[in-house]
């Protein structure tokens, strides 16, 4: 794998990077019930967990707010458990190979986006990501729906 850019400080990957292993792959949406407004949405699985520390997480994202989005790929966080659970939506996606997790971020890489934009955000640039993993078969269409309504996870429209 080429050298990967500059980015978060806070970036574990090199240290805990993604392995071979089987996993869960979830979809994470910020707070437990939607109230209007920005929402910020992710995909994560863990890099690593060692019980009584703190779970290396691996992020799949548009970061930013906007006018200043960005996608950096690969990243992992250390986050607590605790936090992410309880105060925040999860969705289970399923179970996923390593070759399954690299379409992922294959395909997340593809999805477009305006930096600049200020009308299709990171639920949109979600909404598109998931939608392309229904049509390459990682992802099944009624859990698709799912997020999609309860999110909830705008169609893309024209930037203004």
């Amino acid at each position: 794998m080429a050298p990967r850019p500059p980015r978060f400080l806070e970036d574990q990957y090199d240290a805990y990077p993604d392995n071979q292993e089987l996993k869960t792959v979830y979809f994470q949406a910020e707070g437990l019930s939607y109230t209007g407004g920005d929402r910020h949405v992710l995909l994560w699985w863990y890099n690593d967990f060692q019980p009584g520390s703190a779970p290396v997480i691996q992020i799949v994202q548009l970061t930013g707010q906007g006018g200043n989005y960005q996608y950096y790929a690969p990243v992992a966080n250390t986050r607590d458990l605790q936090t992410l659970m309880k105060r925040h939506l999860q969705v289970e996606l399923g179970m996923y190979s390593r070759a399954d997790r690299d379409k992922i971020l294959t395909l997340a890489d593809s999805v477009v986006f305006s930096k600049s934009s200020v009308t299709n955000g990171c639920r949109v640039w979600t909404r598109d990501l998931l939608s392309a993993m229904v049509s390459s078969g990682l992802l099944d269409l009624s859990i698709f729906r799912q997020i999609v309504e309860q999110v909830p996870l705008p169609e893309r429209v024209a930037e203004q």
